[in-house]
């Protein structure tokens, strides 16, 4: 990487998280993430997707629309999701669009149900420079697995990974493959026994197993619980859906917060407009009670904003804290979760008597 860009990304980092905590002017930021939803179609109807609800339109994103991103990203925006609220797998332009980012200097990070990824898929992917690579698989068996990726086949899945596993040997890929399990509560006994369905030779080429909290954000939108601290999405993560249109973050998936649309503006003048400046001021003194997906969203709340972790970030690339964060929720988040947990049990046992 040129040095000045590495300046460029070092320094905006530094601005994003000297905003965060102070609204004194930095000058024009860029997100240090970008997630591009290629399409917003999917062939699964997963329990805890809002995809099922989904009010506004399906379709797969322009090629020119996504170069045009790609190209205002170059040189400060540091990775980019290579997918929202749908499977990119449906996307026959993947491959091409992960070259395209990766020959701009771009980290890329891609997730998929995994149900389509068979050996032809796998070759395409693991060669094309792709950087990370999550596989979700949430139930340790067929029963527990399919009552919640709906529509999906466990068995397919499975030897899907193993086919995934045996050609990152065979190519000597650089991707980071991730297994990821999203803990609810009908899985949250096969924890540990998912890891068991591979072999210890395709467990080491496994980059992570992960165990991913879920946020039920989607679910909740009638009971407000505020976001203290500050979300720092808004100054962190830019999502772009596949028709342009820049959502208010990640959990937008019906885009009812849009910020500007990328076809009408350059990304870093939607990120320095006055619309996002007024949810970063709303944010940080938290007004946000008239905007139902940020009152009702508990993410702020579950540690990952942690003003010492947020201010080490900024040391960091972003790409070393797409690696971090499941350790953090391993060893951080998860044990201080059981912790309150059993300090709330004792209260309330304590009371009783």
């Amino acid at each position: 990487m040129p040095l000045n860009e590495r300046f460029q990304r070092q320094l905006n980092r530094f601005k994003g998280v000297f905003n965060y905590f102070f609204p004194a002017p930095v000058g024009n930021l860029m997100p240090r993430e970008v997630s591009i939803e290629l399409t917003n179609h999917c062939n699964l109807a997963c329990v805890m997707c809002p995809h099922g609800t989904m009010q506004r339109g399906k379709g797969f994103m322009e090629q020119a629309l996504f170069e045009r991103i790609i190209d205002q990203c170059r040189g400060q925006v540091e990775l980019v999701y290579l997918y929202g609220t749908g499977e990119s797998l449906l996307d026959n332009r993947l491959p091409g669009c992960i070259r395209y980012a990766k020959e701009r200097g771009l980290a890329t990070d891609l997730s998929t149900n995994g149900t389509l990824l068979n050996e032809a898929w796998a070759r395409e992917l693991l060669t094309s420079g792709l950087d990370f690579l999550t596989v979700c698989l949430d139930g340790g068996d067929k029963e527990t697995y399919e009552s919640i990726r709906i529509k999906g086949n466990f068995t397919v899945l499975v030897a899907n990974i193993r086919t995934l596993l045996r050609v990152w040997r065979e190519v000597s890929s650089r991707t980071r493959i991730i297994i990821q399990m999203i803990v609810m509560d009908r899985n949250l006994n096969e924890v540990e026994g998912f890891r068991n369905l591979f072999t210890s030779e395709e467990r080491n080429a496994v980059f992570q197993f992960r165990i991913k909290p879920f946020y039920d954000t989607y679910r909740i939108p009638k009971e407000q619980i505020g976001t203290t601290p500050a979300c720092f999405l808004p100054w962190n993560q830019m999502s772009i859906l596949w028709n342009g249109d820049v959502a208010l973050c990640c959990f937008d998936a019906n885009g009812k917060v849009p910020l500007g649309n990328v076809w009408e503006q350059p990304l870093r003048d939607i990120w320095n407009g006055t619309v996002v400046q007024r949810i970063r001021h709303r944010q940080r003194t938290g007004q946000v009670h008239d905007l139902p997906l940020c009152s009702s969203c508990g993410v702020p709340r579950q540690g990952y904003f942690n003003p010492i972790l947020l201010f080490g970030s900024a040391f960091f690339r972003t790409s070393r804290i797409r690696i971090l964060i499941p350790y953090y929720e391993q060893h951080v988040l998860d044990p201080a979760r059981k912790l309150l947990g059993a300090r709330t049990a004792k209260v309330s046992n304590d009371r009783s008597v």
